[in-house]
């Protein structure tokens, strides 16, 4: 079933969901591959900065494609209804599960625009990129100030990826014991969709 019902997730909601929760998975190790390599070659003084461009090309790339899917997934969440909570869930839990959810989609946009944004004020001739094309516009003007500088931005990145990893963490475990403390199928209903 494509759309949501209310018995559960539809192929669209959980495709998105998992696809995501994937790319999560490769963006933020490749994101200190990335720094790591960076200041490697700042340490040694190196010319030859391709490695850098081809893991910047990636985690840029892969950075846009959450900012996009992240819209998609609002819009088709607007759109279809939501599940009803699973049945003895205290009124604090859906409270808190709702407040989670909430604060991870707006971390799936402020973490790549936090990050669009570092590299827009960053100083230099340092490309944009999104697959293969390199001038992807910049969100904000470089150093006119006219904006925060891009020590802010690149602030708020990080500060992005360390809720982040609060707040997925929580939403891991609390997936973890309803499917197996409390074993009332939810894990299953996101993962095979109604009737999982």
């Amino acid at each position: 079933m494509w759309r949501n019902t209310r018995a559960g997730w539809g192929t669209a909601a959980r495709g998105l969901h998992w696809l995501i929760a994937g790319l999560l998975l490769v963006q933020v190790p490749l994101g200190f591959r990335m720094n790591a390599v960076y200041d490697e070659l700042l340490a040694t003084r190196a010319t030859d900065f391709g490695p850098l461009l081809q893991l910047s090309m990636l985690h840029h790339t892969t950075g846009f494609l959450i900012l996009i899917l992240a819209t998609v997934r609002l819009g088709w969440r607007a759109t279809n209804p939501t599940p009803a909570p699973t049945p003895g869930r205290a009124a604090y839990q859906r409270w808190l599960a709702g407040a989670t959810h909430a604060f991870l989609y707006a971390l799936l946009f402020a973490f790549p625009l936090s990050g669009w944004a570092a590299l827009s004020a960053y100083e230099g001739e340092f490309p944009i990129y999104f697959f293969g094309f390199d001038a992807v516009p910049r969100l904000v003007p470089q150093a006119d100030g006219s904006h925060a500088p891009y020590e802010t931005y690149a602030e708020t990145h990080e500060a992005c990826w360390r809720a982040g990893a609060v707040l997925l963490g929580l939403h891991v475990v609390a997936a973890l014991w309803h499917q197996f403390v409390r074993r009332d199928g939810l894990l299953a209903r996101m993962w095979r969709g109604p009737g999982g």
